[in-house]
């Protein structure tokens, strides 16, 4: 009896100890040990089971684990929820708690949902504290307008910001600022009456009732100071239109010399057109003359005698002309040897 009271209290026994095994091996498979320890060892407990619920939301345990321990190190008041939501966002918690720092170093006042926020739209909420401490310079580039007076002026001007970062969420970037400036130049080149008064002052032309409030008045940025960098001419219309009308006038006379022209063109075939039924007409009568003369002759008007006359005197007209001819061929001839 005593040995199976003895026996049952040794199965007793060892099945308590694989129970408690057992639990120490499902422990150490689902608790993340090691960064357990690194917390502990840090200052900052957190408990397994919340680790294991951190494991199971699929984050990595060792980066929520040092973000924890570096939220706690900057002594921020951020919560491990805080951190683990942020994280599921898929947002970088370390820069947020290092731009948190970073503006309390500064003087800067950012509290922890707004750094989130920033995160969340610029994706480097760190970098964008260090614009907000330190100014940056921008140029506008090439900004062109023609003055009253019909002249370009070509000008590239530089600004200097800073980032505002209670209105970074709702506020208008750097491009839209620098478009803002540009408008403005341009506004006031448009107004100037004279391009050589721009040439002389450039930053009193053109910046003298620039107010740097309304300007960036929508803009998460501030906009500190801008001054002109450079100042050049451009086109010019007035030569511009000068030459064009140069050119309409060219196209004007070219188009009334070809339409003289085609005129000419058109009196001279009238002429050669007239000329042709002069010859017909002539061709007509003379051959109508022979007609005529046997018609005379029938009829008892014109004797034959008359017919002989009449052709010995156009044979002896014909003889005079050419001698004619010949005679005034022979003085040209003499002349040009002279």
């Amino acid at each position: 009896m005593s040995l199976l009271l003895f026996g049952a209290t040794e199965i007793t026994l060892v099945s308590v100890f694989g129970a408690i095994l057992l639990g120490i091996i499902i422990y150490y498979c689902f608790v993340p040990m090691k960064s357990l320890f690194v917390a502990l060892f840090a200052g900052c407990y957190i408990p397994s089971f919340r680790l294991i619920s951190i494991k199971n939301r699929k984050l990595n345990v060792k980066e929520v684990v040092a973000s924890y321990i570096l939220a706690k190190k900057s002594k921020k008041d951020i919560s491990l929820n805080d951190i683990e939501n942020f994280k599921l966002e898929g947002g970088n918690i370390d820069n947020v708690i290092k731009a948190l720092n970073l503006a309390q170093e500064a003087g800067i006042k950012l509290d922890f949902n707004l750094a989130c926020a920033i995160e969340r739209a610029s994706g480097d909420a760190y970098k964008l504290v260090q614009d907000a401490i330190v100014s940056q310079i921008v140029e506008t580039g090439e900004i062109k307008a023609f003055t009253q007076d019909n002249i370009e002026i070509i000008v590239n001007a530089k600004f200097s910001v800073k980032a505002n970062l209670n209105k970074y969420v709702n506020g208008l970037g750097l491009d839209d600022l620098k478009n803002n400036v540009s408008a403005w130049i341009m506004e006031n080149i448009a107004r100037t009456k004279d391009h050589k008064t721009i040439m002389v002052e450039p930053n009193q032309s053109l910046l003298s009732n620039l107010d740097l409030r309304v300007v960036c008045q929508k803009s998460m940025y501030e906009l500190l100071d801008i001054n002109i960098l450079s100042v050049d001419i451009g086109r010019d219309l007035n030569m511009e239109n000068e030459v064009k009308s140069a050119e309409k006038e060219k196209i004007y006379a070219q188009i009334e010399a070809e339409r003289r022209k085609n005129a000419e063109e058109i009196k001279e075939l009238q002429m050669r057109t007239k000329t042709e039924e002069m010859k017909s007409t002539v061709l007509q009568a003379e051959a109508e003359v022979p007609q005529a003369i046997s018609q005379a002759i029938k009829e008892g008007r014109f004797s034959v005698m008359d017919y002989y006359k009449l052709m010995n005197l156009q044979a002896d007209t014909a003889l005079r002309r050419a001698i004619i001819n010949d005679s005034k061929n022979t003085d040209d001839d003499e002349g040009d040897f002279m």
